[in-house]
């Protein structure tokens, strides 16, 4: 008994800590987002103080340091599980989500936003282009995985090791451990991947977060959501594959803005990118209605590679 009750509570405290860095990630995305902004301002003033996420997702560059195992990594250490694995193939791009454990018998509410891990396939890349990634990988240092495990661990039982292990995972996960590209470098890469040519640019941090508008009480669905993005936050839609991509049948239906451009310095002069974007779903039940499902575990939870090849078009350049 006494066993179970210190497992039970290990569980509880590394919940606890899951929350503070899934939190402090998304601080951050929120102060580096000008869309996400403009929609915060919008909920507040029609007095939506709710901000239930579904998602997120970190890209990284591939190398034998770096990339979707080490991101895997860190948040297995953390208590997420893989869910799930997708690819697409118009942008060299595989990807696994993972999701945190025991979520399933939880409320939908309550369960911390599942996270999307990603890199690319250099042997599917033109040689120039990977001979060009590579040049910046070569300076890419070991992930500090050991320290992150350790202070997990001592995390549990000591607040100032909280504070260490969520400042080291943040550095790293916003952080970009190769120098910033040249302007040839980066249109060489974009005139081939423009995806691959955003991580390039800006590293593993979020490039974007999403709401889950099924869980807003405000909406009836996703279209209607739009619409008020749209009139009240001023914003514009990514249209590619329609506004919408899936379905009922799909059990999914997603939407998203189309990345702001702002100025980025480069290694020798600035070019005009988006550095983020929001999107948003609406989750079908597998057989309860709308009104019934409450648990996770009752919503469609996948991904479908299709619509995520066009979602992330918001990040790409008009």
């Amino acid at each position: 008994m006494q066993r179970r009750n210190e497992v039970k509570d290990a569980g509880f405290k590394r919940s606890l800590l899951r929350t503070e860095i899934i939190k402090t990630i998304w601080n951050y995305y929120q102060n580096t987002s000008l869309e996400m902004l403009k929609i915060s301002e919008a909920f507040e003033r029609h007095h939506i103080h709710s901000r239930p996420l579904d998602h997120f997702a970190l890209i990284d560059l591939p190398s034998p340091l770096s990339g979707i195992k080490t991101l895997k990594e860190i948040f297995t250490h953390l208590g997420y599980v893989v869910r799930g694995e997708g690819y697409l193939p118009e942008k060299q791009n595989g990807f696994l989500w993972l999701a945190e454990e025991g979520c399933e018998e939880l409320p939908a509410c309550q369960v911390l936003p599942q996270v999307v891990v990603a890199d690319f396939c250099l042997d599917e890349l033109p040689v120039h282009v990977r001979n060009i990634i590579e040049k910046y990988t070569q300076h890419i240092k070991p992930a500090p995985l050991l320290l992150i495990h350790d202070l997990i661990k001592q995390a549990l039982n000591h607040d100032e090791a909280k504070k260490k292990c969520t400042q080291v995972i943040l550095s790293y996960l916003a952080g970009r451990d190769w120098p910033l590209p040249t302007r040839y470098d980066y249109e060489l890469v974009k005139e081939f991947n423009e995806l691959l040519s955003w991580v390039l640019v800006f590293g593993r941090r979020p490039n974007h977060f999403t709401l889950s508008i099924h869980l807003l009480n405000h909406f009836s669905n996703l279209n209607e959501f739009h619409t008020f993005i749209q009139t009240h936050a001023q914003l514009s839609l990514n249209q590619e594959g329609d506004q919408i991509k899936g379905n009922r049948q799909a059990g999914i239906e997603q939407g998203s803005t189309n990345g702001a451009l702002e100025t980025v310095l480069l290694a020798d002069g600035a070019i005009q990118i988006p550095t983020s974007f929001v999107e948003f779903v609406w989750r079908y039940p597998h057989t309860k209605s709308q009104d019934e499902a409450t648990l996770w575990g009752d919503y469609f939870t996948g991904f479908v590679s299709d619509h995520a090849n066009k979602v992330i078009e918001s990040l790409c350049v008009e």
